[in-house]
C-alpha cells in the first residue's frame, strides 16, 4: 500500500508543496493502539480547509481523547486529481498518510453550496463508494456537518449521518456509538438505527426528524489543532472565536438563525487561549472572530487586555484583525488597536442604502454613526473602506439601487481622501430564515443590476458572480432528488466552484439542459402552507416566528435585539439554552488599574550564519514557503527572532537567490538576527520539515552576515553520478536542459546543489 505520493507525481504539479503533509508539531498516536481511527475533511484545498475554525477544534477535541486519533483531508487541485486517477493512487490523509479507506470515520464539512463537488471528489479519490446505501462493512462511516446542513437534502444520499448544530456537542456520543458498532461487527443498518437516537443527528436514509444540538462554551476551554501549517494559508493566523451566534435578526441571514443564541467567551479566557494558540503554532496574527464581533460585550476590555499582554513592548510583532465590525461598532480605542496591528482597512456590511429596505432585512443602521464612523477610522489614518450591500432583496426597487449611488457619492463628498469600495452580493433566499419563502433573483436580473452599478461607480464597485449565487440558491432550497444533478455536474468536470478561476456554469447549465431540470423552478417564491424540503430538520427558531419577522418585514417594523431588550420569543433559549454575555461588574475595577508598561526593547540584534540541507520531500517548497515554515518552528521553539521596524515588521533574514521548486540542496546559507544571545547548539539541530535540518551554526556577533561566495556543484543522479558547474548567471534549469538534452530534467532526474 503506497504510504507516500512519489516524487515524479508531485515534481509534475504546479503547486506541489500543498500535498506534502506531515505538518509540524502533529499529535501522533499509535495507529494500531487506538480504538477508533477519524479523518476529517474539506472540500476545498488546504490552503482554505486548513483556516477552518471548526475542524481544527473538533481535531483538538477528538485527538485529546487517548483512544482516538483525528487527521486531516482537503479537496485537491485539477492537476493533482489527473495525476491520482491516471496512476490508480489513492487521496492520502494529510499526516498520517493513509488512504481514507483505512480509517474508521470520515467526516466532511458542508460550510458553502458551492463546496458539493469537492464532497464527491473527495471519496471518489478515496474510492469509497458516493452512496451510504452502496457501501460496505469494510467502507468508512461517513458524515457531515455545518451551517448549509440546515437543508441537507441535497447531498443526504453521500452521508451516513449528519450533525445538526454544533459538533462539539455531540462527537463523542456519535463516536462511542460507531466504536460499540465496529467492536460488535454489526451491520450498517443497525449502526443507522442508533445514531437515530441522538438528538442532533440526522440519517439521511431513515429521514429521522431532528433537534439542532448546542454547545455552551462556558463549560470549558476548546482544544484546537496546533501543528504548524506547512504551506500559507488563505487565512495564515490564528482564529480566535470571542462569541458564537447573533440575535441581530438580519431576515436574510442563515448564520444568524442557525449559530443562535449569543455564546461569549470572557475576555481572560480569549487572552490565555491566544497566548497559548501564539506559543503552539509561531503564528504572531490573530483574528478574533464572531458573526458580529463589534457586539461582543466587553470588546474595549478585552483590548486593554490584549495591548497590555502583546504590545507592551516596543517590538510591535504581534496583529489582531476583527473581521465582522458593524456601523456604530467602532471607536477610539478599536481603531487605536487595529492600527497598532497594521490593519489598513475597514470593512462595514450596510446590506441597503435606503431606510426603507434596511427596515424590510432589519438591519438597523443610523446614517449618523456610519458618518461618525468613516470621521472617526480617517482621524485614526485608515485610509481605505469596503462597503457591502445586497441587490435583489424582497421589496427592492429600482429607487433602491439608485440610492446606493447617491449613498455611496454622499459619502465621497465628505470623506474626499478615503478610498471608498462598493461590494455587492446576490441576495440568496437561504432555510430556516424569515425569507425563505422568497423568490431570487435571475441571473439575467443580476446582471441587469450589476451593469446599472458597474456604469455608474466604475472601477469603486465590485460584485460577486450572479451565476455563483444563482447555483447557491438552487443548491440551498433543493431536494433530494437534486442529487442526481449534482453528480452528474461533477462528473462533467465541475470542480472548486467557489473560486472564480475554476467556476465554470456552462458544467451546470448544460448538465441541467440533459436532464430537462429547470433551475429556476427552485429559485421561485414558495406558499407559506407548502412543505419545504427541510422542515424535518429542527433549528429551534419556530417557523411562527419566522413568518411574523416576515410579516413585520413587509410592514417595515424593525425587531429589536433581544441581547439587550425583551425576548422576541424566537423558541431557541430554554432552561440552559439562552443568551450567554460576559458580565462587565468584574471588569469595571481591574481595568482602570491597567496600564501599559511601554517597555522598551533593546534593538541590538544577534546575527547567526546558519547552513542547512533541504532534501527529501523540503526540495518541493519554494523559499518563501522555507522562510515562513522557519520562522514559525523557531518562534514555536521559543527562539527570540529579531524583526525590522516599520508598518510591517519581518523577521530579520539574510538569504541567497532561490532554488527552482525541485532541486535539493546540502549546506545552503541563512543568516538569522535574533534579539538574544543563544547558545549555537540551541540552533543546530533543529529540524523544520523532513529533510530540512540546521546542520551547521556560527555566532557572529552584531556584525549581519554577507551571503558566502561559494562555487556552487550539482550532483546529477540517476545513473551514473554526474557532476555539474554552471557558469553563473545560468539558471541550472536552463543549463540542464542544454546539457542532458531532456525537456523536463526534474522528472527523470535527482538534482542536489551542493558546495565546493
Amino acid at each position: 500500500m503506497i504510504k507516500e505520493y512519489p516524487d515524479e507525481l508531485l515534481i509534475s504539479l504546479k503547486k506541489p508543496s500543498r500535498y506534502l503533509g506531515k505538518e509540524p508539531f502533529f499529535p501522533y498516536k499509535d495507529w494500531e493502539k487506538t480504538r477508533l481511527k477519524v479523518c476529517l475533511g474539506y472540500p476545498d484545498l488546504y490552503e482554505v480547509g486548513r483556516s477552518h475554525l471548526g475542524i481544527n477544534i473538533l481535531a483538538g477535541i477528538i485527538n485529546e481523547n487517548p483512544d482516538y486519533l483525528c487527521d486531516l483531508v482537503y479537496a485537491v487541485s485539477l492537476d493533482m486529481e489527473k495525476e491520482l486517477k491516471k496512476r490508480r493512487i489513492p487521496l492520502l490523509s494529510y499526516n498520517y498518510r493513509k488512504p481514507l479507506k483505512e480509517f474508521d470515520v470520515v467526516g466532511l464539512s458542508y460550510a458553502y453550496e458551492l463546496l458539493i463537488t469537492g464532497l464527491f471528489q473527495i471519496l471518489e479519490l478515496s474510492y469509497i463508494p458516493l452512496k451510504s446505501e452502496e457501501r460496505t462493512l469494510k467502507d468508512p462511516i461517513i458524515l457531515g456537518g455545518g451551517p448549509c446542513c440546515g437543508n441537507p437534502e441535497p447531498v443526504a444520499f453521500l452521508f451516513d449521518a449528519i450533525v445538526i448544530g454544533d459538533g462539539e456537542e455531540v462527537i463523542f456520543e456519535i463516536l462511542k456509538v460507531i466504536e460499540y458498532w465496529k467492536k460488535e461487527k454489526l451491520d450498517r443498518k443497525s449502526l443507522w438505527d442508533e445514531l437515530k437516537k441522538i438528538e442532533g443527528v440526522y440519517v439521511p436514509i431513515l429521514k429521522n426528524s431532528t433537534k439542532r444540538r448546542i454547545f455552551l462554551l462556558k463549560r470549558r476551554e476548546l482544544p484546537i489543532l496546533s501543528s504548524i501549517p506547512i504551506i500559507p494559508l488563505s487565512h495564515d493566523r490564528i482564529s480566535l472565536e470571542i462569541s458564537r451566534g447573533c440575535t441581530r435578526s438580519c431576515r436574510f441571514c442563515e448564520a444568524g438563525f442557525y449559530y443562535r443564541p449569543v455564546r461569549e467567551k470572557t475576555p481572560e479566557e480569549l487572552v490565555s487561549e491566544v497566548k497559548k494558540a501564539f506559543e503552539l503554532t509561531g503564528y504572531r496574527e490573530a483574528s478574533l472572530t464572531s458573526l458580529s464581533a463589534g457586539d461582543y460585550t466587553l470588546l474595549e476590555t478585552l483590548i486593554v487586555l490584549l495591548e497590555k499582554e502583546f504590545y507592551s513592548s516596543s517590538q510591535r510583532e504581534y496583529v489582531f484583525s476583527l473581521p465582522s465590525l458593524r456601523v456604530g461598532s467602532l471607536t477610539p480605542k478599536i481603531l487605536n488597536f487595529l492600527k497598532k496591528g497594521r490593519i489598513s482597512t475597514i470593512t462595514l456590511a450596510i446590506e441597503a442604502a435606503s431606510e426603507r429596505l434596511r427596515r424590510v432585512i432589519n438591519k438597523k443602521i443610523e446614517i449618523e454613526a456610519l458618518y461618525r464612523d468613516l470621521e472617526c477610522a480617517q482621524k485614526y489614518g485608515f485610509k481605505r473602506i469596503k462597503l457591502y450591500f445586497m441587490i435583489g432583496l424582497p421589496t427592492e426597487k429600482e429607487e433602491d439601487l439608485k440610492e446606493i449611488v447617491k449613498f455611496y457619492r454622499e459619502l465621497k463628498k465628505t470623506f474626499k481622501d478615503l478610498d471608498i469600495t462598493i461590494s455587492t452580493s446576490i441576495f440568496v433566499p437561504k432555510p430556516h430564515t424569515p425569507f425563505q419563502w422568497e423568490r431570487q433573483i435571475t441571473v439575467e436580473e443580476a446582471m441587469e443590476k450589476i451593469r446599472y452599478l458597474k456604469s455608474e461607480l466604475r472601477k469603486n464597485f465590485k460584485y460577486h458572480q450572479p451565476q455563483q449565487s444563482f447555483l447557491e440558491g438552487v443548491i440551498a432550497r433543493g431536494e433530494r432528488n437534486l442529487f442526481s444533478y449534482l453528480l452528474e455536474v461533477y462528473k462533467k468536470g465541475a470542480r472548486l466552484d467557489s473560486w472564480k478561476e475554476y467556476f465554470n456554469f456552462a458544467f451546470w447549465e448544460d448538465t441541467a439542459f440533459e436532464l430537462g431540470l429547470e433551475l429556476k423552478e427552485y429559485l421561485k417564491e414558495r406558499d407559506v402552507k407548502e412543505k419545504l424540503p427541510w422542515d424535518h430538520i429542527d433549528l429551534g427558531v419556530k417557523k411562527e416566528f419566522l413568518l411574523k419577522e416576515r410579516k413585520k418585514a413587509y410592514k417595515e417594523l424593525y425587531t429589536e435585539d433581544c441581547r439587550w431588550n425583551p425576548c422576541v420569543k424566537c423558541g431557541i433559549c430554554k432552561g440552559e439554552i439562552r443568551n450567554y454575555l460576559s458580565s462587565e461588574e468584574k471588569w469595571q475595577n481591574k481595568i482602570s488599574s491597567l496600564v501599559l508598561d511601554n517597555i522598551k526593547n533593546s534593538d541590538k540584534t544577534y546575527w547567526y550564519e546558519i547552513y542547512y540541507d533541504k532534501l527529501g520531500p523540503s526540495k518541493f517548497f519554494s523559499q518563501l514557503e522555507i522562510l515562513r515554515l522557519i520562522e514559525l518552528v523557531l518562534r514555536r521553539n521559543k527562539i527570540p527572532l529579531s524583526y525590522t521596524q516599520g508598518f510591517n515588521p519581518r523577521p530579520k533574514f539574510v538569504c541567497g537567490s532561490a532554488l527552482p521548486v525541485g532541486v535539493e540542496a546540502e549546506g545552503e546559507f541563512l543568516g538569522i538576527g535574533l534579539k538574544e544571545k543563544v547558545p549555537e547548539e540551541f540552533l543546530k539541530g533543529i529540524k523544520i520539515y523532513e529533510g530540512l535540518i540546521f546542520k551547521e551554526v556560527k555566532f557572529k556577533g552584531k556584525n549581519k552576515p554577507s551571503i558566502p561566495e561559494r562555487e556552487e556543484v550539482y550532483l546529477i543522479y540517476p545513473g551514473p553520478k554526474k557532476v555539474v558547474s554552471p557558469k553563473r548567471g545560468i539558471s541550472i534549469l536552463k543549463f540542464l536542459k542544454e546539457e542532458l538534452k531532456v525537456e523536463n530534467p526534474l522528472k527523470e532526474y535527482r538534482v542536489i546543489k551542493v558546495y565546493k
